[in-house]
């Protein structure tokens, strides 16, 4: 070993030069841009610190609470705007908050997964568990204060599917103080190619931006790394303009002709070399260059041995410390210099990286001499401290005998790993400080080499040791007002929390400053300081603020500096104070040192009031002060800075404020003479390992000899002993020279030679006043120097030892050890498997891991990631063979993995859980060990078995039984000795699909599939059965435990074979017999009395057959049957669900129930019931049947209905509608409406059904099948409902009161009816009937209840429809709010300058100027909550946007002041409605009663007060059966008409029948119309003519709309009462209303989900789209390049050049919209745009669903993509080939089928079945199997060609 020793003296102090901000005290990055770790800006006294009022000031929890977890460390900032200073935190969960920094209240938060941008999943990762549940935030952000913008990136996915490979990251710009985005962000960089490596491409699924973000020169900086060195990942240096957002710079740190060459995968290629550095963020302390360190990386072969310049480029730069620098201009980063160790390779091989910590650039002014302008110091894994020349970094082997040619080294004591920044203090002679894992915080001293050199030497370590795991933060030090005495050192420990010390050392000691408690910190944490406070985010959603919380009653002179003052001498300040408050006494001081001394006296005497001063005198006193230079036993009292505080105590005339005043007292004690020191008292050299490369050079350290007098001191004697000097009796022997083997003249300090020094400075050397000498194995030696400034010693130790071995071991669950061998090439690491033993669930096995050390020297755990899980995962995973822990000689550390999973399913199949423990130590034959642990549950397997001797019926639920009396299987068995067994075999006997078993001793059986509404918890099921009490069978409550016939029922899809599944119905017909509804009966009053039988073989048709002679039959209480000729009175009609038992002879019907008949009646059969009424039906023909409904004398059927859709009705124990009830061949929709007359819903049903209620049944939902497609009885033009499916309408004012008649005729199934208009007086209205001359008036008074609208526009915005949202990936993500009094009026408000709103769940508001792709129209009724702040509004619903848009800025706009309306103009009245629209209308509209047969209708519902009132039949040339709707609206109390000449623009020509429709366009069209004339005829006949006034300003502007949404308004004729005449000897006309044609847009009632996204830049080497292309010279348009882009599944289509088509998932390659130069015409449109010259006209789709590969089907869940065997088969038979039609579910059904456990898809057509599959067949990438899709399902992958998508049971 030798020493090394350096002069050096005390030197100016500079302060670092901060960012600047609106307060001097912001943090707005992570510390400070050199990274240097000293902040003098924030006022942090160590005397307030110190003090009693310093705590916990606030706690701020998220919403989410413990979940979320903050790597990113918070920022403090004032924004130029408020003035107010805010704490913002971003979290893993990727939300924002922004808190008041004083206390705590919340400012403003944001939510990116509400915008789409959910957190990535670590669950996509696989092992690797560094940062635990999700990744949002990671890396610091950095604020820009001059425009109050802070930037940061956040890890999400590209769209809707999840999997690393989908992973992205996107680069924010927000507003600091409403978090809201700065247009233009966020960007994705992903698919960007590196500038040194146009090969490798970024990809932010497989790296982490775990380093805090810079902002230098305009361009924002951030570094990327790995996830556990998992995936091809490789460093990456990327720089984005702050301004626009877009890239300027992409470095890859391993790329060029000497890095490993991408392979096209996820899993090779990788380059390595992250950049991750714990957290720090890339340094600079210049615009024109910053600084980082690397970590190791992969085939590192460009430098291997030879010696290289760091001023020549390097291709991978591995373990290296790199200056990059930046160009001015373009912001682009080029290599300039780097640093890598000589030994970096060994590095490589043992995982210890360089890169665990960041670079810092400590202060010039004080670091620096010698030639050497400014420092670069990092410390790593591997425990060395490399300080290096910044400007001249070092490169590689130019040192020494092929060393590092760097400024200094400096191992850590006993090698201690390092995952964190230095920090470095320039005051007071300048200060070093490291915290190793493990080890105490260590303090260097600066110093400087004989030549000027900077050097450090150990000096002190803090008292507490920091945790034996990787986590502990960057040393920070803060002073007060940039004043010397007043440094506090802080370091974070992710065990203890925050922990600060007095960052000077007294007498080689760290005084600590006790803190409060701050719990649960994250890794790598630095504490962020405002004012006078520091705060802390936490790992469980909390964001703590410190400091102090209590107001202080004076304002004083603080700091108090005395400057230097001789030791023996005095000085004296006075201190001014003003009082705050009214002070009523002053109780005295409390003194620190006592070299401070103040008075009692010198106080006021009595009270003051507030604003009243004094001062006082505070003495320096040094006269007493004597010095030491110390001992090993005795501390030195030597010259130097002396800080202390004075306390004054007060009693305070007003509460709330502090009883004591701190002042801080600091100053200078100097000595005239000269005077020795030495520090530290003792050198402990590292250990050498025997055999090493460090035992050929030793191990080196340095100690200081110190003249800390104003003198020149002469070294007058040099000595060294063995004996103990505080004996006395020790014999000192002079120093000696000697050369050593290299021919160097060295001083030697011990009687071996063990310890010696080159440059020891000899008898006679002149120290200069202020100036030092820094001198650089288990052995031991003292040393005395003698000098005329006193005598002086200190004490060398070091040791000696072999290098460690590592042995490792698992519990083989015997009482034994078994050994896993090292790795047979460590370079690549090695996998091993560890099996836990099968369990049956409800057991815990732990298997521990012993690692021993049987080598001489400590074993360090380089790298550790345990496997976590609540299932299978380590038991301690944040402390066992944590990462840096070390193991001594002949000791062994312990983990254990705990296998404990839940109780296992009966007949389930095997449950697999795996996890792998990644771990390498620094013992270089061990290699990375992946051990990989398996857990398997296994499940009893009982009832009928298939031929792999699995269990055929397998556990769904448990279900909720007997609900409406029904039960949910209908076959019963009773056993007194039942299990779940036991009914499965009575179900396989009967034939049954399920099997149910129900209190203890019950079987129930059958085919119906149960409800999802019914499902229960399975711990609701926990009856033990009478036959096995380990068996669940039912639960309290009627709960029943079912399962089902894996081979027939499919849960997955709901598909079930051999039946169609639905529980027992209602059949309609019976023979001649229809079904009137279930009636009450009774035993001593019968309802039917003529005939009767009863017995097992009553069913509805034997019942019907027994009854054949007779007008009813009905069947009760399941196996009697009653017949008659006449229903008695008393019976009165119940709902279906009281008709619930089943048939005896035929389960799969209900046949009454107690005192409940299911009544079925003949045609011409009447049926009244014992209900009042007025309301009469009378029939011309035997088949009509008279019904009644419950409503009033007075009331009247109101045509005021609107269209629900198509609801389904197949549970026929709980009806859709419950209340009236009415069936025959009279059913239509104008029927039902009138029966219905006085309820909120009618519905109509298999053509000839009429249903009413004022309520929905839960159990219904929207039908989107067609099965609502059967013709009305009386209107085959009508659609009433279907098999199970029902119409169903809204009636808008259930209360109304009205009047009906309803007539009904065989030849021209008339209705006539009346309509009523409310107003504020009586009016009259006029009504026809067709085929006669029947007029009426009537008059009444209605209030009637208004119904939930959707305005059709709101200012520019337009609806559009009901779209679908999902927290995953929104659909708007702009903008959001959400508020308790949400109306559309008011999201509109907030989204000015939007595209697009939405309102969504009542109260949430979203805004955007694009859809995000995946998104869809929603017919399925989802957008049905009222709004918050207005229930007259419908605003969106769960998963549902009620949606708008913006028609300025999305669409074009036209105006049409008259519309053609003509017998040749056509609108079809077909088309599909899925939006209904509501019509603004400001004036009064005449109404009519037209008659006329049939049309399609839309709803208008407005909430004005004007109004169109139709009451119409219209006829229709349309075959299709149709939806009808009618419109009733309120008008005003006024109304005018203008008539016009024949002249005029708008005509309406009306007949006996007319056909009216107005359409919607999908581009913005507004339609104003004055006046209509109409012309009215009939044969031979004259007719009024009347005019008719349209509103003036009935404002209809839907734009772009979506697919699907149309605006469709179908009325008769609108008339005013009249004054012309007309005559025509037309017939019948057809004319179309308001159908609006301009030059600016065309209506057209076509839509399309594609939505232009605008302009985006291309070039010809880096295409923005890169799926797929073609090109057509002659045809191309807008609309065939986006079906060519649907057919190859792409979602984004953008056509270039007029004639070029490209598609792809993504814009990638820099491209982005917003440019212009889009303005060439299609070569097939000419009306169209189709790009430019470099230019894409860019549309997305946004019902695209992208095709994955599915993860489970029934019981099959996928298992990896697996390679084909050259020869042969990996696995089974080819089960199916299917050219068309296969699918994953297919194939999985037909293996299912043969009960193969196995199934696998191979070149997108065949399947294979079988048990077992090749050994030699391997796991790829997942992305093998994606090359072809499925041809019965283009949104399935499967498969590939030589490749098995693999799936198992």
């Amino acid at each position: 070993m030798r020493l090394s020793w350096v002069l050096a003296a005390f030197e100016a102090c500079h302060l670092v030069h901060h960012v600047g901000a609106v307060a001097a005290t912001d943090s707005l990055m992570d510390g400070d841009s050199s990274q240097s770790g000293y902040l003098s800006n924030h006022n942090m006294d160590p005397a307030v610190v110190a003090g009693g009022s310093f705590g916990q000031i606030w706690s701020f929890t998220t919403p989410t609470g413990a979940s979320e977890q903050f790597y990113a460390k918070p920022l403090v900032f004032t924004p130029s705007s408020t003035g107010r200073q805010i704490v913002l935190s971003f979290s893993e969960q990727n939300r924002i908050y922004a808190l008041d920094a004083v206390n705590g209240t919340l400012v403003a938060t944001r939510d990116l997964g509400l915008e789409g941008e959910g957190p990535f999943s670590v669950a996509d990762l696989g092992s690797c568990n560094d940062i635990s549940g999700s990744i949002g935030v990671t890396g610091t952000p950095v604020i820009d204060p001059t425009t109050d913008t802070v930037y940061f990136w956040a890890k999400s996915y590209m769209g809707t599917a999840t999997g690393y490979q989908n992973g992205a990251y996107r680069f924010h710009a927000i507003d600091a103080v409403t978090l809201k985005e700065r247009p233009g962000f966020p960007t994705n960089i992903q698919g960007t190619p590196a500038d040194n490596d146009n090969t490798r491409y970024f990809t932010g699924g497989t790296v982490l931006q775990r380093p805090s973000l810079n902002l230098i020169d305009g361009v924002v900086f951030a570094g990327f790394g790995g996830h556990c060195d998992q995936y091809n990942f490789t460093g990456w240096i990327v720089g984005m303009s702050a301004s626009s957002g877009k890239l300027l710079t992409s470095y890859t740190t391993s790329g060029g002709a000497g890095a490993p060459k991408q392979d096209g995968t996820f899993n090779g290629g990788g380059g390595g070399a992250g950049v991750w550095m714990a957290g720090s963020a890339l340094a600079s302390d210049q615009a024109g260059r910053l600084f980082f360190v690397t970590g190791n990386a992969y085939k590192t072969d460009v430098n291997q041995n030879q010696p290289a310049s760091g001023r020549l480029h390097l291709d991978t730069l591995s373990e290296a410390v790199v200056n990059m620098a930046i160009n001015s201009t373009t912001g682009a980063v080029t290599q300039q210099d780097y640093f890598e160790p000589y030994t970096y390779l060994a590095m490589d091989a043992a995982d210890r990286d360089l890169g665990s910590g960041g670079v810092i650039l400590p202060d010039p002014g004080t670091f620096s001499g010698g030639g050497v302008a400014r420092l670069a110091i990092t410390v790593g894994k591997n425990g060395v401290c490399y300080i290096m020349n910044a400007d001249n970094l070092g490169g590689y082997k130019l040192g020494s005998g092929g060393t590092d040619a760097i400024v200094q080294t400096i191992s850590m004591p006993g090698g201690g790993s390092v995952f964190n920044n230095a920090g470095a203090y320039p005051l007071e002679g300048g200060y070093l400080y490291i915290t190793p894992v493990g080890y105490p915080t260590l303090v260097y001293s600066l110093g400087h080499t004989s030549s000027g050199v900077p050097a450090f030497t150990l000096v002190a370590q803090t008292p507490d040791s920091s945790a034996a795991r990787v986590g502990v933060g960057p040393a920070t030090i803060t002073t007060y007002k940039g004043q010397a005495g007043t440094a506090i050192l802080w370091v974070v420990d992710p065990d203890a929390g925050l922990r600060a010390y007095n960052a000077v050392p007294q007498d080689g000691v760290m005084t600590k400053i006790n803190l409060p408690a701050s719990p649960a910190v994250s890794k790598f944490q630095r504490p962020a300081f405002g004012d006078g406070r520091y705060y802390i985010s936490t790992s469980n959603g909390k964001i703590l603020a410190f400091g102090s919380p209590v107001a202080t009653p004076l304002t004083c002179t603080s700091p108090v500096d005395f400057g230097s003052v001789p030791i023996g001498n005095t000085k004296t300040l006075n201190v001014t104070c003003t009082a705050n408050i009214g002070i009523t006494s002053f109780n005295g001081f409390v003194l620190g040192k006592s070299v401070y001394l103040a008075s009692n006296s010198s106080l006021p005497k009595g009270a003051i009031a507030a604003g009243a001063s004094f001062n006082f005198p505070v003495v320096f006193d040094l006269t007493n002060h004597q010095l030491s230079a110390g001992s090993t036993s005795s501390p030195s009292v030597t010259p130097g800075v002396q800080t202390s505080s004075i306390s004054i105590l007060t009693t305070n005339a007003q509460v709330g404020y502090a009883s004591q005043q701190p002042i801080t007292l600091t100053g200078m004690s100097i000595s005239s003479a000269p005077f020795l020191s030495i520090n530290p008292l003792m050198v402990d050299f590292d250990g050498v390992v025997v055999g090493s490369a460090a035992a050929e050079t030793g191990s080196d350290s340095t100690f200081i000899i110190n003249n800390i007098g104003l003198s020149n001191m002469t070294i007058l004697g040099l000595a060294y002993t063995t004996g103990s000097i505080a004996s006395g009796n020790a014999t000192f022997y002079n120093l000696t020279q000697s050369t050593d083997a290299n021919g160097t003249t060295v001083t030697v300090f011990d009687a071996n030679g063990y310890f010696t020094s080159e440059d020891m400075p000899q008898v006679g050397t002149v120290i200069p006043g202020g100036g030092s000498i820094t001198v650089t194995g288990t052995y031991y030696s003292l040393l005395e120097i003698y000098s005329d400034g006193g005598n002086a010693y200190t004490v060398f130790t070091g040791s000696a030892a072999t290098v460690p071995i590592a042995k490792l071991e698992y519990s083989n669950g015997e009482g034994g050890w078994t050994t896993i061998p090292h790795c047979t090439t460590p370079s690549s690491g090695c996998t091993y498997e560890i099996d836990f033993a099968p369990s049956g669930g409800l057991t815990t096995q732990t298997i521990q891991l012993r690692l021993t050390n049987n080598g001489g020297s400590a074993l360090t755990v380089t790298k550790s990631k345990p496997l976590e899980g609540a299932v299978l995962g380590a038991t301690n995973p944040s402390t066992d063979f944590s990462e840096g822990s070390s193991i001594v000689p002949g000791s062994y550390d312990l983990a254990s993995v705990l296998f404990a999973p839940g109780a296992a399913v009966l007949n389930a199949d095997s449950l697999f859980y795996q996890g792998a423990w990644t771990l390498n130590t620094d013992d270089l034959t061990f290699g990375v060990h992946v051990l990989n642990f398996t857990g398997t549950v296994t499940s009893t397997q009982t009832g009928p078995k298939t031929s792999s001797g699995t269990a055929q019926y397998k556990y769904l639920g448990c279900y909720q039984d007997y609900i409406n009396n029904v039960r949910l299987e209908p076959k019963q068995y009773v056993n007194t000795n039942n299990t779940n067994g036991m009914c499965q075999t009575q179900a396989l006997a009967y034939g049954a699909v399920f099997a149910g078993t129900e209190y203890m001793s019950e079987c129930w059986v059958g085919s119906v599939i149960p409800s999802a509404s019914i499902k229960g918890s399975d711990n609701q099921c926990n009856y033990a059965c009478a036959g096995d009490s380990t068996q669940s069978c039912g639960g309290l409550g009627g709960y029943i435990s079912v399962y089902y016939d894996s081979t027939r029922y499919f849960p997955s899809n709901g598909t079930i074979i051999g039946t169609s599944g639905l529980g027992p119905g209602i059949p309609k017909t019976v023979g001649a017999f229809s079904y009137a509804g279930c009636y009450s009966d009774s035993a001593t009053a019968r309802v039917l009395v003529g005939k009767t039988t009863a017995g097992s073989t009553v069913s509805l048709d034997t019942c019907a057959t027994f009854c054949s002679a007779y007008n009813f039959f009905g069947v009760e209480y399941a196996d009697e049957c009653y017949c008659a000729n006449t229903l008695a009175s008393t019976s009165v009609l119940k709902a279906d669900t009281d008709c619930s038992m089943n048939c005896a002879a035929n389960s799969s019907e209900f046949c009454g129930a107690g005192s409940r008949l299911s009544l079925y009646y003949k045609n011409g059969t009447t049926i009244l019931s014992a209900a009042s009424s007025s309301t009469k039906a009378a029939s011309t023909k035997s088949g009509t049947i008279s019904l009644t409904s419950s409503i009033g004398a007075t009331s009247t059927p109101t045509s005021s209905f609107s269209s629900l859709g198509c609801y389904t009705d197949n549970d026929v124990t709980e009806r859709t509608l419950i209340g009236g009830y009415a069936a025959g061949s009279s059913v239509s929709i104008e029927f039902c409406q009138a029966t219905c007359a006085g309820y909120k819903y009618f519905g109509v049903e298999y053509g000839d059904e009429c249903y009413c209620g004022n309520t929905l049944s839960s159990t219904t939902s929207l039908a989107t099948d067609g099965r609502c497609s059967m013709p009305c009885a009386a209107n085959a033009l009508e659609t009433c409902g279907g098999s199970y499916g029902m119409n169903i309408y809204l009636v808008a004012s259930p209360s109304s009161t009205s009047s009906a008649k309803v007539s009904s005729t065989n030849s021209g199934n008339t209705i006539s009816l009346t309509s009523l208009r409310a107003t504020t007086s009586s009016t009259s209205s006029q009504s026809s009937s067709v085929g006669t001359s029947t007029s009426s008036k009537t008059s009444t008074s209605v209030s009637p209840t208004p119904t939930p609208s959707i305005p059709a526009t709101i200012g520019v915005f337009t609806y559009l429809h009901c779209h679908s949202d999902n927290v995953t990936t929104r659909t708007l993500q702009g903008k959001y709010i959400a508020k308790a009094d949400m109306t559309l009026e008011n999201c509109a408000s907030n989204c000015t300058g939007y595209a697009y709103f939405g309102v969504e769940y009542s109260q949430e508001c979203y805004c955007s100027n694009t859809l995000s792709y995946g998104s869809y129209v929603a017919t399925d009724g989802r957008c049905s909550m009222k709004c918050s702040g207005n229930t007259n509004e419908y605003c969106g619903g769960s998963n549902g946007l009620t949606l708008y848009q913006n028609i300025t800025i999305a669409g074009s706009s036209s105006s049409s002041s008259s519309s053609q309306l003509s017998s040749t103009s056509s609108v079809s009245s077909s088309v599909s409605i899925s939006s209904v629209l509501s019509l603004t209308i400001s004036t009064s509209l005449l109404q009519t009663s037209t008659s006329i047969s049939s049309s399609t209708y839309s709803l208008l519902n407005s909430p004005t007060s004007s109004s169109l009132s139709s009451s119409s039949s219209v006829s229709s040339s349309n075959s299709a059966p149709s939806i009808t709707s009618y419109s009733s609206l309120p008008a005003s109390t006024s109304s005018s008409s203008t008539p016009l000449s024949s002249s005029s623009s708008s005509l309406l020509s009306s007949s006996q029948t007319s056909t009216t429709s107005l359409a919607s366009s999908s581009v913005a069209s507004s339609v104003s119309s004055s006046s209509s004339q109409v012309s009215s005829t009939q044969s031979s006949t004259t007719s009024q003519s009347t005019t008719s006034q349209l509103p003036s300003a009935s404002s209809i502007s839907p734009s772009l709309l979506s697919s699907s949404s149309f605006l469709t308004v179908t009325t008769s004729s609108i008339l005013s009462s009249s004054s012309s005449q007309s005559q025509s000897s037309s017939q019948t006309s057809s004319s179309s209303i308001l159908s609006s044609s301009t030059t600016a847009s065309s209506i057209s009632a076509t839509a399309t989900p594609w939505v232009y996204l605008g302009c985006a830049n291309d070039t010809i080497t880096a295409r923005a789209l890169t799926g797929a292309l073609y090109t057509n010279t002659t045809g191309m348009t807008i609309e065939s390049c986006q079906a060519y882009c649907s057919s190859k599944n792409f979602p984004m289509a953008g056509i270039e050049y007029a004639s070029q088509c490209f598609c792809s998932s993504a814009l990638g390659n820099n491209a982005a919209v917003g440019f212009t130069g889009c303005t060439m015409a299609c070569k097939g449109n000419a009306s169209e745009i189709c790009g430019g010259s470099s230019r894409l006209s860019l549309f997305n789709n946004t019902q695209f669903v992208p095709p994955v590969i599915p993860k489970a089907v029934g019981s099959y869940t996928y298992q990896g993509c697996y390679t084909e065997l050259p020869t042969g088969r990996a696995m089974g038979a080819l089960g199916l080939t299917n050219s068309t039609g296969m699918t994953v579910e297919m194939c999985i059904g037909v293996c299912a089928a043969k009960g193969t456990p196995l199934a696998a898809l191979e070149y997108g057509n065949q399947c294979f079945c079988g048990s077992t599959i090749s050994s030699s067949s391997s796991v790829v990438d997942d992305g093998q199997c994606t090359a072809l899709l499925c041809p019965g399902n283009n949104k399935e992958y499967c498969s590939a060609g030589s490749r098995l998508q693999m799936y198992s049971t």
